[in-house]
């Protein structure tokens, strides 16, 4: 509950500062990864939410998306996936164009190897997402990954 609350005073001040609040990014986006690996459902979609708020009101996709790509390193499972599945509904969002997908492609393919099935699966879907988006330009980046065709 209180972290709920927490996300709901930080999304009224993205409200209220809006563009002015790009140079606190740095300050709420790793404790907003955090909290994308909490245990409760609801905390981890306001988080998400929550970032995909800072795209549209306070910085453009990809500046989030810069300091967002170390939770694909983050020690809690739930935030690796959850990050995989925020690149998603960017995706879903703003398409492909404010993002520069080479850079985060790399990140994809190192948790394609994790530990954690549920983060292997939100890799591969946000992977097929990219694909989507992007068509074979991004097999041909897998392939040089060393990431089997087939797979």
């Amino acid at each position: 509950q209180v972290a709920l609350l927490g996300l709901d005073v930080l999304g009224a001040f993205i409200d209220r500062l809006s563009g002015r609040f790009k140079s606190y990014i740095g300050t709420v986006l790793l404790p907003l990864i955090d909290r994308m690996g909490d245990a409760k459902d609801q905390v981890r979609e306001q988080a998400q939410n929550l970032i995909l708020k800072l795209m549209d009101e306070a910085a453009p996709p990809m500046y989030i998306w810069e300091r967002l790509a170390v939770g694909f390193k983050h020690k809690n499972y739930r935030s690796r996936e959850g990050v995989c599945l925020c690149l998603i509904a960017t995706l879903n969002i703003y398409g492909a164009q404010p993002l520069i997908l080479s850079k985060l492609v790399p990140h994809l393919c190192t948790v394609f190897g994790d530990s954690n099935s549920q983060v292997r699966d939100a890799a591969i879907l946000a992977i097929v997402e990219v694909y989507r988006h992007v068509g074979e330009k991004v097999r041909i980046d897998l392939t040089k990954r060393g990431i089997p065709p087939g797979r």
